[in-house]
């Protein structure tokens, strides 16, 4: 048995919040496992093993940013003289950069493309990744970024590890709609671009027979609610707002639908498809392509085309041969993301870093 700590900076909504989640369950199940959070606020999930707060929350502003970052190194080094763990897992960008500055034999997980880092975020990554024994990627795309063009050499792809049991046990959960719908799931956020997909929904046919809806909050909600508006598709869209289990929505999806500008590796895609939802997705740098087969579980279309996304909803819908049959293939696309792989490719990489 490993005495492992999983770094994270919170447990709000999130798919890397979600996947170290769901690593640390998986794991847990054979080793002593902590997850290290940073903050308690707005907590959106319950740790499936001992938790720890450091009780250092997140700043904002050039020199708070760059002195939460030492303060958090700091605090992490004091807990890890304490607990000697045998492995530490970083997760996610603002938990990696001190994970790496306090253990030099640490994983990293990153799950963002790293061109959409700020500045003061990539020159970090540039200081700190280096330090740490080895990274992580999410995608073959992110992993092959990291070492071009980034210079990194210790990368490898370990893809993120889903819940199947998990997921399909809350995907039963009764939910009924009085029409059918397709649905989006995620931040209402601008790198989401629901914009593009409320448009290409007001394009389409299927707009006819289908309701469109978009499960999560963020910052886009009122662009968002005032877009819907004028476009009289009040009674057609409906944000629905966060939800405690929005596994019941795809369960019942017509299928599901990602239009983001950009994405390191949706974990929302593999969700659907374990809970057997076709996809239709944006081939975005990073992530989709590495899910997605073309006519076997769905749809690929140009990023941030609206008419092309629409045409692929009303294609996927139209065409129930097509629909059913992406349906048949969904979860055993994704049936190389069961936990056993995954948890034996990181422990065999943590041993490694040793």
């Amino acid at each position: 048995m490993k005495k492992i700590a999983i770094v994270i900076a919170d447990l709000e909504l999130g798919g890397g919040q979600r996947s170290a989640l769901n690593l640390a369950s998986a794991l847990s199940k054979d080793h002593d496992v902590t997850l290290v959070i940073f903050q308690d606020t707005d907590m959106h999930y319950q740790s499936p093993c001992r938790q720890v707060n450091l009780n250092c929350p997140e700043k904002f502003g050039l020199f708070f940013k760059a002195y939460n970052v030492l303060k958090r190194t700091v605090k992490l080094k004091q807990h890890f003289r304490q607990e000697k763990y045998d492995y530490v897992f970083g997760f996610m960008e603002s938990a990696n950069y001190p994970t790496a500055l306090a253990e030099p034999n640490s994983l990293l997980s990153v799950h963002c493309n790293p061109h959409e880092l700020g500045f003061f975020e990539t020159l970090l990554m540039k200081l700190t990744y280096p330090r740490a024994k080895h990274i992580i990627a999410v995608s073959e795309d992110v992993a092959t970024l990291l070492r071009e063009e980034y210079k990194m050499p210790a990368v490898s792809r370990i893809y993120n590890l889903v819940s199947f049991d998990d997921i399909q046990q809350q995907g039963a959960e009764p939910y009924s709609h009085p029409r059918p719908y397709i649905v989006a799931l995620g931040r209402l956020s601008e790198v989401k671009r629901l914009d593009i997909l409320i448009e290409a929904y007001a394009k389409s046919e299927l707009q006819q027979h289908c309701d469109l809806l978009i499960v999560g909050e963020g910052e886009c909600r009122p662009e968002l609610e005032q877009q819907i508006a004028n476009l009289s598709l009040q009674d057609k869209v409906i944000l629905e707002g966060v939800q405690s289990n929005p596994f019941k929505y795809l369960a019942n999806a017509e299928f599901l639908v990602l239009s983001s500008r950009t994405e390191a590796f949706p974990m929302v895609l593999i969700e659907a498809l374990v809970l057997s939802c076709p996809v239709v997705a944006t081939d975005c740098p990073t992530g989709p392509r590495e899910i997605v087969i073309e006519g076997g579980n769905g749809l690929l279309v140009e990023n941030e085309n609206a008419d092309a996304l629409s045409k692929a909803m009303d294609r996927l819908y139209s065409d129930k041969d097509l629909l059913a049959h992406c349906r048949d293939n969904a979860l055993g696309s994704v049936q190389h993301l069961s936990a056993d792989e995954v948890v034996k490719e990181w422990l065999a990489l943590g041993a490694q870093a040793k």
